[in-house]
């Protein structure tokens, strides 16, 4: 509508708000084309006729307005995030053309190098084509048997809930495992909910999901998205309306993998509202959420952001949905001296890392603090340069090396797994293991029988319950074989499973001094070490001594965990950065 007949409406507006028994009525009648003395309902009819019409025109013109507004930037906004140079390998091609899919690759080298070394989009489609290969029997025999080692060691948190299902797929012992993991989580589901209910009922003081213990509810979220709604619902009224507590921070932390988009309003409210501490959690939990919603709210906040923790995860978080433009800012972040600076632009450059950051990020190898040497081989996993591995074979052979030995292994599979894919090669002692472990066997000896005597009536003590005999009996078996390790691993998982974390932990340490390797190598004996290790660990944080708990943890972390629970990995990793913050 011409801008010459804007008074004309204005002036049919006003009369519809006051009516036509004004002096004016006349006038009115005279705009709308009507004799003066047309009857009052008629000119009411073409009155209300012609300004809702007027109004729909308007409405229109406006909403074309206002999408042209919204595709401008707004003033003062940062450009569009800059674009790396072209990446023809296909690693480069995965990223750049979204016609291109792994759904397009037969070869099961190629996968497993994309579930090894790709992004987390192309880690959870490898996993997928992967299993529909062996569903459809077109996956041999031992290329099954490699995938299930995999899905059985890979410290993927984000992917669990599809290396479960995998594992399930596969056949197997891990199968097997797999399916009593699965039923052992439907089980806690359901006695949780019963909690949550009696709480909601006013039949219960206690919130559930506050007082369960770590690994418990480590292991509830890391299968979030297979919840029920009720379960949901109930986390995002804990995070919403416990606001500051340690309890929030505790659930907020613990969600960190849990890639549900069912709580996303909720991590954007605190990403918006909360504090430092809140705001880098809700990043991160962000981060491995595919959601339109999510990448808009983490740029708005991006720009906003003052503090360089908070801004560095979200870059990183950005850098995940695909928009790189806080690299430079967490580049520069590098050549801070703080140690939560460090560890934040280091967890960032997981994402935004490219090749040429490998030199700066090796280079913090070599530093002090052993959080930022965890963080260094985590970004070095993946960036994957071939660069790194010298570094990385300089470490393994320093004794700061044993403490990070699980991580260096990790990090140099990944990175021979991304050189394969980028058709490059290194130099032939570089794809060496970074460790290498000798066997080593009970000498034989007259008292081998008497130990085994010994061991085998420990077991029958612990079968009619009497625990301190059969301690007896176990510990004699371990004087007289010396370098035995099984002894001191039935008698410490004999009292963690009584919840005696205090004289389980002696034993466990008493194994891991006669056979380490052994320890770690035997899935039960690690994983009954290292929830022990984080058992005690709680209650003694729990008594206000932080220091103790924080050493423990420390002791549990130094071990090669790849063959315990991720959710248990993930307690302790989360265990640890709220004991740091402690200090």
């Amino acid at each position: 509508m011409s801008e010459r007949f804007e008074p004309r409406v204005a002036r049919l507006r006003r009369a519809l708000l006051e009516g036509l028994g004004k002096a004016s009525s006349a006038e009115v009648r005279q705009e709308l084309r009507l004799e003066t003395d047309a009857p009052d309902l008629e000119a009411a009819r073409s009155l209300v006729q012609i300004v809702s019409a007027c109004s729909v025109a308007v409405a229109g013109e406006g909403e074309l307005a206002d999408e042209e507004r919204a595709s401008r930037p707004p003033p003062g906004a940062p450009p569009e995030p800059p674009t790396s140079a072209a990446d023809m390998s296909i690693l480069g091609r995965m990223d750049a053309d979204e016609t291109f899919s792994t759904e397009d690759l037969d070869d099961v080298e190629t996968l497993l190098g994309f579930l090894r070394a790709g992004s987390l989009r192309q880690r959870r489609a490898a996993l997928g084509r992967l299993v529909a290969m062996h569903e459809d029997r077109e996956l041999a025999a031992p290329d099954a048997d490699r995938l299930a080692d995999i899905a059985s060691q890979a410290g993927d948190h984000a992917l669990e809930l599809e290396l479960a299902e995998a594992r399930e797929k596969l056949g197997g012992a891990g199968a097997r495992a797999a399916r009593q993991a699965r039923e052992r989580w439907a089980k806690l589901v359901t006695e949780v909910e019963e909690q949550v209910r009696a709480y909601w009922e006013g039949e219960r003081s206690e919130e559930p999901l506050a007082t369960m213990p770590g690994d418990d509810r480590a292991e509830l979220f890391l299968r979030a998205r297979q919840l029920p709604e009720m379960l949901v619902a109930h986390a995002a009224a804990v995070l919403e309306g416990d606001a500051g507590s340690g309890s929030q921070r505790e659930l907020l932390s613990s969600i960190r993998h849990a890639g549900d988009p069912r709580l996303v309003p909720t991590l954007l409210t605190l990403l918006r509202q909360g504090g430092q501490d809140v705001a880098m959690e809700a990043a991160r939990a962000l981060r491995p959420i595919a959601d339109p919603r999510v990448r808009p709210v983490l740029a708005e906040q991006y720009e906003r952001s003052r503090h360089d923790g908070p801004k560095a995860l979200i870059a990183g978080a950005l850098g995940e949905h695909g928009d790189p433009r806080g690299r430079e800012y967490v580049r520069s972040l590098l050549d801070r001296g703080e140690t939560p600076v460090l560890e934040a632009a280091l967890e960032a450059l997981e994402t935004l890392g490219a090749v040429e950051d490998t030199p700066r990020i090796a280079a913090l190898l070599e530093h002090e603090d052993e959080r930022v040497v965890h963080r260094a081989l985590r970004a070095l996993r993946r960036v994957a340069d071939g660069r790194a591995l010298s570094s990385l074979q300089k470490l393994a052979r320093t004794p700061r090396g044993a403490r990070h030995g699980a991580e260096l292994d990790e990090a140099r599979e990944t990175i021979l797994a991304r050189v394969d894919l980028r058709g490059e090669e290194v130099e032939p002692e570089q794809t060496t293991a970074l460790r290498t472990v000798e066997e080593t066997r009970p000498a034989l000896g007259g008292k081998r029988f008497a130990a085994w005597r010994s061991y085998a009536m420990g077991h029958l003590w612990l079968a009619f319950g009497a625990v301190e005999r059969a301690r007896r009996r176990l510990e004699r078996a371990a004087s007289l074989r010396p370098g035995w390790v099984w002894p001191h691993l039935v008698i410490g998982i004999a009292y963690a499973r009584r919840r005696q974390h205090a004289i389980a932990l002696s034993a466990f340490r008493r194994a891991i001094e006669v056979d380490r390797i052994r320890v770690e190598r035997q899935p039960l004996a690690i994983r009954a070490a290292a929830r022990c290790f984080l058992r005690r660990a709680e209650q003694v944080a729990g008594d206000g001594r932080v220091d103790v708990a924080r050493g423990l943890v420390a002791e549990a972390r130094e071990l090669d965990l790849r063959r315990v629970d991720r959710a248990l990995r993930f307690e302790l990793e989360r265990r640890w950065d709220a004991l740091q913050r402690a200090v």
